[in-house]
């Protein structure tokens, strides 16, 4: 058998194991020293935990908590519900969606030049307007000499 894990040891020490794992690592711990040391180690560390001062808070947390438990307002699903108050609470957030959905394309259609709402070829819009979309704008200074050497097939 490989030796176990160090979490199996710690499970060992704390009797987290099922019984047939346990009995397991008792056969190896019986012909493993290294394991024996670890697992002797662990049990120190365990006792000298137990043996720490455990500190006092100086109140009571629990009625502390039990008292704001008790003053905060019932869930939502206990609260009787308004008759169309779901659809309203979505439709500012619709309405905020759809505007700036067409405010999108009516940009669009002015950035490619079409003077449409919703431009219908993309072929009718002047090739040099996509200008606005290489790495250095026309008339721009360049960051880096590699940004600026590259290949412009536009007009």
């Amino acid at each position: 058998m490989t030796c176990p894990r160090i979490e199996d040891l710690s499970a060992f020490v704390d009797h987290a194991l099922p019984a047939r794992r346990q009995a397991a690592l008792q056969s190896h711990l019986r012909a493993c020293p290294v394991c024996s040391q670890q697992l002797d180690a662990l049990r120190a560390l365990r006792q000298e935990l137990h043996a720490l001062p455990s500190p006092t808070l100086g109140f009571d947390l629990a009625a502390q908590l039990q008292e704001r438990l008790r003053d905060r307002r019932p869930p939502r699903a206990a609260r009787p519900r308004r008759a169309g108050w779901d659809l309203l609470g979505w439709m500012p957030t619709g309405l905020a969606a759809g505007a700036a959905l067409v405010s999108g394309l009516w940009m669009g259609g002015l950035l490619l030049g079409t003077g449409a709402a919703i431009p219908t070829t993309f072929a009718a819009a002047d090739p040099a307007m996509a200008r606005v979309f290489d790495p250095v704008p026309p008339g721009g200074l360049c960051a880096a000499t590699e940004i600026c050497r590259l290949p412009r097939n536009l007009p």
